[in-house]
């Protein structure tokens, strides 16, 4: 076949395996993957099963916190927030904003 039909086989060939493709896009597909090897066996490893070689296992350990750390962290929270709102007070005082 010519070098253009295979090329727009191989471009349409997605869409008919989804069934995507309209009855006259289908027959000149399936026409041209019976008379075409090669894009016949682009068809076959298209719809073929894929196999996805075993990953290791990653031990993934969760970083977690007891309760006096989330304690401590949630008066650091407050702290913060304080000393900020102190930082911005101070501010306004001595520059005369208000």
């Amino acid at each position: 076949m010519s070098n253009f039909e295979c090329d727009l086989v191989a471009d349409l060939l997605p869409g008919y395996i989804d069934r995507k493709t309209s009855n006259e896009t289908n027959i000149f597909v399936e026409r041209h993957i019976k008379s075409c090897q090669e894009c016949r066996e682009l068809y076959e490893a298209m719809i073929g099963d894929v196999v996805v070689a075993d990953r290791p296992v990653i031990n993934k350990r969760k970083f977690r916190i007891n309760s006096i750390g989330k304690m401590g962290l949630i008066v650091l929270g407050y702290l913060v927030v304080v000393v900020l709102g102190l930082v911005a007070f101070t501010y306004i005082i001595v520059n005369g904003v208000l």
